[in-house]
């Protein structure tokens, strides 16, 4: 038995996605886009209906989830009406373009009882797996390093004149239209994650944003996040440099995680090149004094959180995942940056 799907979203991440379906067996009836240049390929390749309306999508009785992967600004009506008809939902990051709404929508999947993902998928790079197995033998957290700097050209210099960055006289770049926010969420939001899945929800965070002048989105986010498991300092930025990172390639993201008997320090790698880069993780053990590295081939972690989804739907079970990540990811994220507009530290309100 497979489940049968509809995908709503058909831009660049969903080639990811598609692929995580294949391997998983699922079955994709539907696939939907505004553009039917972009989700045409798809449905001649899994031999699917197109459509243009979501709606269409949802209607169907036959599918048992809908994957939600447009930008984050689309999500909440589609997985709200997605939830009601009460179809399984893997939604992309990040859940939505503000706490308020991210909680509306894992509210409705609780309310209704259905399966319901938000897929920050970089919890199924295999290297992560292998840190999260052995952070108990660190012992006592006494505080994590946690950074996402991630190459964007020289945007710092001058306003980009167009495209994603620019931001119009009196009017909203795209980036914001699109996903609520600049680096902090779309940067940051997968390490912000991880930092709940390592060390737990952080309860108070006092945070600072750099927004430059002229524009409407910030390109660097910093904050300290107090958690049950010491202190987390953590940072993310869009760059201009072109050769840092342990692979030299321009993408460094880190997580350092020191407990009173060892350390864990995690790389990971470019997202879209899952294929040809994979991440490392080295785990210090204090009473042995060996330092371990775990270098795994390239895997998609795309493949191996969609099949978890598609199993644990089959199955119609949450699964390990909790339904309130994305909601996490969201009221995070707005805590940071209310943080930085006070310029205090404030407390994180868990709404749910």
């Amino acid at each position: 038995m497979s489940i049968t799907v509809g995908v709503v979203g058909c831009g660049s991440i969903s080639r990811f996605h598609f692929s995580g379906l294949e391997k998983a067996g699922a079955r994709v009836k539907w696939v939907c886009d505004l553009e039917e240049a972009r989700a045409r390929p798809w449905a001649e390749k899994f031999g699917a209906r197109y459509t243009a309306d979501y709606r269409a999508v949802i209607d169907d009785a036959e599918l048992d989830a809908v994957f939600v992967l447009t930008a984050s600004a689309a999500h909440k009506p589609v997985c709200l009406e997605s939830i009601a008809a009460g179809k399984a939902v893997v939604c992309e990051k990040t859940l939505a373009t503000n706490a308020d709404d991210a909680l509306e929508i894992v509210r409705a999947a609780e309310a209704k009882g259905t399966v319901f993902y938000t897929s920050y998928m970089k919890r199924f790079i295999p290297a992560v797996e292998k840190a999260k197995e052995l952070l108990p033998s660190l012992g006592r957290i006494t505080s994590a390093y946690i950074r996402s700097f991630q190459p964007a050209g020289p945007i710092w210099d001058e306003m980009p004149p167009e495209g994603f960055f620019h931001t119009p006289p009196g009017g909203t770049s795209m980036v914001i239209r699109n996903y609520g926010g600049g680096a902090l969420v779309c940067c940051g939001s997968h390490i912000l994650d991880l930092t709940g899945h390592f060390l737990g929800r952080p309860h108070r965070v006092y945070g600072m944003t750099h927004v430059p002048e002229g524009r409407d989105y910030d390109l660097q986010a910093s904050a300290l996040l107090e958690t049950a498991n010491g202190p987390v300092h953590y940072e993310t930025i869009w760059h201009p440099l072109r050769q840092i990172g342990f692979l030299r390639d321009g993408w460094d993201e880190r997580m350092e995680i020191s407990g009173l008997n060892g350390r864990l320090d995690l790389y990971t790698t470019w997202w879209d090149q899952v294929d040809t880069k994979a991440s490392l993780l080295i785990h210090y053990d204090n009473e042995t004094g060996a330092a371990t590295e775990y270098r795994y081939a390239p895997v998609s972690p795309f493949d191996r959180a969609v099949a978890f989804c598609c199993a644990n739907i089959e199955q119609g079970v949450q699964g390990a995942q909790s339904p309130l990540t994305g909601y996490d990811v969201d009221e995070l994220i707005a805590t940071i940056m209310r943080s930085s507009q006070l310029c205090e530290a404030v407390n994180v309100n868990w709404r749910a």
